[in-house]
């Protein structure tokens, strides 16, 4: 029971942001706009300054866990590469194949994995998430331009081209100037007034609650009717296969508590948003990419309470 109990604790605060977020959408009290304006303060401030203020309270010097970050790339390379050849194979539609592969290692981690660490371990955990954010979007990014590059039947820009632009809008990108500033103001150990700490922490705690209301207000049930078999079948490999293949991976290698958690989650996490705005972008299946975000989300709950519940019942975590 005490089993069902943490796993449920650990879920709840997610699942009800996104039900108020569901409920939001249903009886039409959020319009698109309001929704742009959420991704729009999400991306550019509330997520860039939580994830500053859980990266400068590491203590780089004493708690920075290099094999856990090595893992997560030879992780995330292996995932992709053997992702590349099953669906290469198995899928005949470049559009929808490239949809597969980039679902197959690229998970929602800041706006679910991360919290959910937290929830899970407190502090702990999400030092140990903050340091997989900046490397999961750096290698996610460059990896799903390759794959949208070779794939793609639309894709106007060279290979080269693509990556050095890739290069460039990482370097912009919020989230990771939140991180390096973080990690800057860990390394040199600035200190800052105990008024602004709080009024940054303030801020950085509506991050979480507010994505997750945003991320239900998105799901999008309407869309989930057609293509559903191919959806669930995605939803599948990415909550399921791909997590009950890493993870034992993680426990032989020796990875317990809180790191393993960290990791789990990262790895078991939904599909991430931004894998429906690169297929727009890229014009190769951006309605049926929206189907796999949607249901991954709204499955992940029950996928994720799971995984936690056996890990837990094993004392692995």
């Amino acid at each position: 029971m005490n089993v069902f109990l943490f796993s449920f604790n650990a879920i709840l605060p997610m699942l009800a942001a996104m039900f108020l977020g569901v409920l939001l959408s249903v009886f039409k009290n959020i319009k698109e706009s309001d929704k742009d304006f959420l991704n729009t303060l999400c991306f550019r401030y509330l997520l860039p300054i939580h994830l500053f203020n859980s990266v400068s309270s590491i203590d780089f010097y004493a708690e920075f866990k290099v094999h856990i970050i090595i893992f997560c790339i030879i992780a995330i390379i292996f995932i992709a590469v053997t992702a590349w050849i099953i669906f290469t194979i198995a899928i005949k539609d470049r559009g929808r194949r490239c949809i597969f592969i980039i679902a197959s290692y690229r998970s929602n981690n800041l706006i679910f994995a991360m919290p959910l660490a937290a929830n899970l371990f407190g502090t702990e955990g999400t030092k140990i998430a903050a340091m997989l954010v900046p490397v999961t979007i750096i290698m996610y990014n460059l990896i799903s331009v390759v794959v949208f590059i070779y794939h793609s039947q639309e894709a106007s820009q060279s290979t080269w081209l693509s990556i050095k632009n890739t290069f460039v809008d990482i370097t912009k990108n919020p989230l990771i100037i939140g991180s390096i500033l973080g990690i800057a103001f860990s390394l040199l150990r600035i200190t800052l007034p105990v008024s602004l700490h709080q009024g940054i922490s303030s801020i950085a705690a509506t991050a979480t609650p507010i994505s997750f209301v945003l991320l239900g207000a998105q799901i999008n049930l309407k869309v989930l009717n057609s293509n559903i078999r191919p959806a669930l079948a995605l939803c599948c490999m990415r909550l399921i296969i791909v997590p009950a293949i890493i993870t034992p991976i993680m426990v032989l290698v020796g990875f317990r508590g809180a790191a393993l958690g960290a990791l789990m989650v990262a790895f078991a996490a939904p599909c991430a948003v931004a894998t429906m705005v690169m297929a727009h972008n890229y014009k190769t299946d951006p309605v049926f990419a929206a189907q796999a975000v949607y249901l991954s989300s709204a499955l992940s709950i029950i996928t994720m309470f799971f995984l936690i519940s056996v890990l837990k019942a094993l004392t692995l975590i």
